[in-house]
């Protein structure tokens, strides 16, 4: 059984007190706290200039008012887009993540954190974003909360305005399933965990290309791209879409 976003929220503040930087951004090698500061938050602004030059490539047009990071974490992202819009606002479901985001803010009243521990994005008004943009978040909460995000992504951006989200579409290779006892013993372990948090864990999820298109149908966005050519890690195939919003 998949958690349920109190858990995720728990797991999340044990990640932000134990190794906050790696759990970001899980680069072999920079487990155990290994990443450094600076080159952890200057990955973070070479893939974010990446992926704006491809949303500007097709949305020439695009507002650089406000931007929306959702799942920002320690503002990997969120200071990156600081650089590129007026006011950037981060959002995340752990609140001790955003204590580290907010002791690593470069760019003063210009940037944001808010804690956000629903089911949905309420606490924003409808149209406030001109970019709503999340990256390596998605995959980590079950199915029926992604798909309530990416409507409301779509519900919070501003008309003529771009959200761009990645998400795994699919597991490279299916789970192993057995009744063998350790097996048995392993799942009982993992249903503990989730709900206790003795250590922190965090879960994969898969939303098929053909749900998310549905999802974005339906709440009124119109898809101009979806790359499918990337992976997260080895075990699951990744998507990243990017939607305007009429």
């Amino acid at each position: 059984m998949p958690m349920r976003l109190w858990q995720v929220r728990r797991h999340w503040d044990l990640f932000a007190r134990t190794d906050p930087l790696w759990a970001v951004l899980t680069t072999p090698g920079k487990e155990g706290n290994r990443w450094a500061v600076g080159e952890f938050f200057a990955v973070g602004q070479q893939e974010t200039d990446a992926a704006l030059a491809v949303i500007l490539a097709r949305l020439p047009d695009l507002g650089r008012r406000r931007a929306l990071d959702f799942g920002c974490g320690v503002g990997r992202v969120t200071q990156a887009l600081a650089g590129h819009f007026d006011h950037v606002t981060g959002v995340d479901l752990s609140a001790a993540m955003l204590d580290h985001a907010r002791r690593h803010n470069r760019h003063g009243d210009r940037v944001d954190y808010r804690h956000n521990s629903a089911a949905d994005l309420a606490c924003f008004a409808t149209g406030t974003f001109d970019l709503v943009f999340s990256v390596l978040t998605l995959q980590h909460v079950a199915p029926e909360y992604s798909r309530r995000y990416i409507a409301d992504f779509i519900r919070v951006c501003a008309s003529g305005g771009a959200v761009y989200f990645q998400i795994t579409s699919r597991p490279v290779r299916p789970p192993h399933r057995s009744w063998y006892p350790p097996t048995l013993l392993k799942n009982a372990w993992r249903r503990l965990n989730a709900y206790l948090a003795f250590r922190p864990a965090m879960e994969m999820h898969s939303l098929p290309r053909a749900d998310v298109e549905a999802v974005v149908r339906s709440a009124g966005g119109e898809i101009v791209l979806v790359d499918d050519g990337h992976g997260s890690g080895q075990d699951f195939e990744s998507c990243v879409y990017l939607v305007r919003k009429p």
